[in-house]
C-alpha cells in the first residue's frame, strides 16, 4: 500500500520557498486492521518534512505481543505511542488533552471512533480547538448492515 500526500501547503515568495512544519496525530483501536493502517501512515508521513511530529494514541486494549503493534518500536522509532482506554465513554476534550501532554496537531486521523460519543467525540473537540486543518475519519463500522446491502461510507472533515 502506498499513501502518498502533499497535504501541508507551501508557502511561495520571491527569494525561497518555505514548508509550513506540522504535526500529526493517528487515534486507531485495537484491530489488527487498524494497526497496520496506523504503521503505513506513521512510515509515509515520517518521510515527509513537512510533517516534524507524529503521535499515534493507541488503545490500551491492543496486544503489544501481536503485529502489527509488535514492530511499532522497530519500524516507527521517532513516532510517540501513547496508550489510553478509548472505549471510555466518558472521555472528553479535557481528557484527551491530558493525554496527549496539551499538545495539539494539524492532520488528525480518527481510526478509531464508532461515532460522535466519548473518545470519537473528544477526538472532534480537540480538532476544532487546536484550529486542525484536517481531520479524517476511517471506520468501517458502517459497512455492517441487517441485510445483503453493502454500504462504505467515507468522512472526510476539514476545518478551515
Amino acid at each position: 500500500m502506498v499513501i502518498t500526500s502533499s497535504f501541508a501547503p507551501a508557502i511561495e515568495t520571491a527569494r525561497s520557498s518555505t514548508y509550513l512544519k506540522s504535526s500529526a496525530l493517528i487515534i486507531q483501536n485495537k484491530g489488527g486492521g487498524h494497526g497496520e493502517l496506523g504503521l503505513t501512515l506513521s512510515k509515509q508521513l515520517s518521510t515527509n518534512p513537512k510533517i516534524t511530529s507524529i503521535t499515534i494514541l493507541q488503545d490500551d486494549a491492543c496486544n503489544d505481543e501481536k503485529e502489527p503493534f509488535v514492530s511499532y518500536s522497530s519500524d516507527i522509532p521517532d513516532v510517540n505511542i501513547v496508550k489510553a482506554n478509548l472505549a471510555d465513554e466518558e472521555m472528553t476534550a479535557d481528557d484527551m488533552q491530558k493525554l496527549l501532554g496539551h499538545k495539539s496537531f494539524d492532520y488528525v486521523w480518527d481510526n478509531c471512533s464508532k461515532g460522535a460519543v466519548g473518545a470519537g467525540k473528544a477526538v472532534i473537540d480537540c480538532a476544532k480547538a487546536w484550529d486542525s486543518k484536517l481531520l479524517t475519519y476511517v471506520s468501517s463500522a458502517g459497512i455492517y448492515q441487517p441485510d445483503d446491502v453493502v454500504s462504505i461510507y467515507c468522512y472526510l472533515c476539514t476545518f478551515i
